[in-house]
């Protein structure tokens, strides 16, 4: 995969300082895949993990479950942050799941 993906819906990039992506648009059940294979490019660096999701209107359920598959996926000592606006709601998402107590996933808000 190249370091960039875009469609008419959304599109990745990497992050200018450290390890990580930023997505913006609407993020759709489609988009599983590149957004698999750019974290997984972002692991090969063996840091903590950032995803900006701050230019995101709409995760979709299935993107939500790849971001936290990502991080349970990461070494003990490693985490991945995900910075939200609160409009996308990720706080209650990911509680109602019971996601928010996972030691590898943390939630920075905008």
């Amino acid at each position: 995969m190249s370091d960039y993906f875009i469609d008419d819906f959304m599109f990745i990039t990497p992050l200018a300082h450290g390890p990580g992506i930023r997505l913006v648009g609407q993020v759709l059940r489609v988009h599983k895949i590149p957004l698999l294979l750019a974290l997984m490019s972002c692991r090969r660096q063996d840091k903590d993990v950032t995803v900006d999701l701050t230019g995101v209107h709409y995760l979709s359920p299935s993107a939500l479950e790849i971001l936290v598959c990502a991080a349970r996926g990461l070494p003990p000592d490693l985490c991945l942050t995900l910075w939200a606006r609160p409009a996308l709601g990720l706080q209650e998402r990911l509680a109602a799941r019971g996601w928010h107590e996972m030691e590898s996933l943390r939630l920075s808000e905008a």
